[in-house]
């Protein structure tokens, strides 16, 4: 049996607890959060609240460690104690822009840390999630925490260095497929289907086309010219789309998010 424990309860705490509460009864979770834990071990199978973050640390096998980071030093002065009475506990961070550095200097290096970046996508175990361990890390650990995200989907090892990358194309980005499936839809209803049935299509066919490219590992541009027939409608469609710079659009969409996340951090 192993045990997470969760120290916050937001919004990817949440995702992340739901993606696991499906896994089976060979992992428990648990979390402390001052304000939310009760209501959110309510609302989510399988987890237990604790009253204290002491408490969490006695109780899990790995900690998520998944507060508001200007709580972070805060946290960090109460946990730091509690890590040296347990040396080896596997700490995972999802907070942003909190490198490994920063991890070590407030927590020690007693702990085996490891930074993580998944994405709401998670909940469903359909996620993304990128990894950044710290040299204290064995082989056999490492591959143990892969194992546990890759139960919430995809997991991959990625220097630090690429974080704001992956946090605006893969954390961020659910937020920009949706409204991209938003606009299918709005445009649907604008050309006379129901609201819901416009809806049900746009969904329906981002999910079909994800799965298709790959189910055949195809470039995205070649499954788009296999769709289009030279002239045809959906030439049409395409060529309004790269008239108004959609390409464009996306590139600095992306460079956007890089670029608040550079200034938070």
């Amino acid at each position: 049996m192993l045990t997470i424990g969760f120290i916050g309860a937001g919004n990817m705490a949440q995702a992340m607890m739901r993606g696991w509460s499906q896994v089976g009864e060979e992992l428990t979770q648990v979390v402390y959060s001052r304000s939310s834990a009760q209501r959110v071990a309510q609302q989510i199978d399988g987890v237990e609240a604790k009253a204290t973050i002491a408490e969490i640390v006695a109780t899990a096998d790995m900690l998520v460690l998944a507060i508001p980071v200007g709580a972070l030093p805060i946290v960090a002065e109460e946990l730091k104690p509690l890590l040296d009475t347990k040396p080896g506990m596997i700490v995972a961070s999802v907070l942003g822009g909190v490198s490994l550095a920063k991890l070590q200097a407030l927590l020690g290096t007693q702990s085996l840390i490891v930074r993580t970046l998944p994405n709401v996508n998670v909940a469903v175990r359909e996620g993304y999630t990128a990894l950044a361990f710290d040299d204290t890390f064995d082989a056999e650990t490492r591959g143990a925490v892969a194992g546990l995200f890759l139960a919430l989907g995809r997991a991959d090892e990625l220097p630090e260095a690429q974080f704001g990358a992956v946090s605006a194309l893969a954390g961020s980005g659910p937020a920009f497929v949706a409204g991209f499936v938003d606009a299918l839809a709005q445009a649907g209803h604008d050309a006379g289907l129901k609201p819901e049935t416009a809806l049900t299509l746009a969904k329906q066919t981002i999910l079909g086309t994800v799965q298709q490219l790959n189910a055949e590992h195809q470039e995205p541009r070649a499954l788009a010219e296999q769709v289009m027939t030279p002239g045809g409608s959906t030439a049409a469609g395409w060529d309004v789309m790269q008239a108004n710079n959609f390409d464009g659009i996306i590139a600095k969409t992306i460079q956007a998010t890089m670029q608040k996340n550079a200034e938070a951090e």
